[in-house]
């Protein structure tokens, strides 16, 4: 969830159950606040996705950013029949597509390239969308589920990667943080978002350790071991609360 000093709200994908961000957004807006300027769908796998159509229906939306069309995913169905009632709302994007959220608040669209990798949207986690906040002089990259070939495109690619703060790959999946990406993005401090005792084991160990070598022990923050992570900055500096 992104929330601008003007009070935009962004939510960027929803979580893998029905009541993923609704729950999320409960706690984060003002009692009784049913709008959102901006929702953002990274790519159609269920732990991104499934949230989000019970968001969409609970909350008034003022545009829908999404990727490439995906029809071979389970959930499209429904994610076509719920944009059908978003009426015209839905904004498809790729590389170099930038969102003035409000003055000095930017999203850069870093991925997915105007030829999908692979050739086809079935890559969903290397076509996946991946965004750059940008806000003054701090900025935040949100990596979604990229692995090492989306990565390498994009260090390969000569846009602007750095950033303040790193959403790790892919819940710190070993096929992705891959060291050239992170020498690129060269963050502060990064977060990784991964269930506790997930049945996959993200984070994967050589993952946590590449994090760790970037940005230092004190400075990798994990959703299973430290709740919600939540970023403060006045566009100079920058503050870290965690629920636990």
């Amino acid at each position: 969830m992104i929330v601008t000093p003007r009070g935009r709200q962004v939510l960027v994908d929803g979580g893998p159950d029905a009541e993923s961000a609704t729950r999320a957004l409960a706690n984060a807006l003002r009692r009784g606040d049913r709008s959102l300027d901006m929702v953002v769908l990274t790519h159609l796998d269920d732990d991104h996705s499934r949230g989000l159509l019970r968001a969409l229906d609970h909350y008034n939306t003022g545009a829908v950013l999404t990727g490439l069309e995906d029809p071979d995913s389970p959930l499209y169905p429904q994610w076509r029949a719920q944009l059908e009632q978003e009426n015209g709302k839905t904004i498809q994007v790729n590389e170099g597509y930038r969102i003035e959220l409000e003055p000095s608040v930017t999203l850069e669209v870093l991925n997915p390239p105007e030829r999908p990798i692979g050739g086809s949207a079935a890559d969903r986690n290397n076509n996946s969308v991946v965004l750059r906040l940008v806000y003054g002089e701090t900025s935040v990259l949100l990596a979604a589920d990229i692995e090492a070939e989306a990565e390498g495109r994009l260090v390969r690619s000569g846009l602007a990667l750095e950033s303040t703060v790193l959403k790790a790959a892919h819940h710190g999946s070993r096929t992705s943080s891959t060291a050239a990406f992170l020498a690129k993005v060269d963050p502060v401090l990064a977060v990784v978002s991964a269930g506790a005792d997930n049945r996959y084991g993200h984070p994967h160990r050589e993952v946590e350790a590449r994090l760790t070598e970037t940005v230092g022990d004190d400075l990798l923050y994990r959703t299973d071991r430290h709740g919600t992570v939540e970023l403060i900055s006045d566009g100079e500096s920058l503050w870290v609360r965690t629920e636990r």
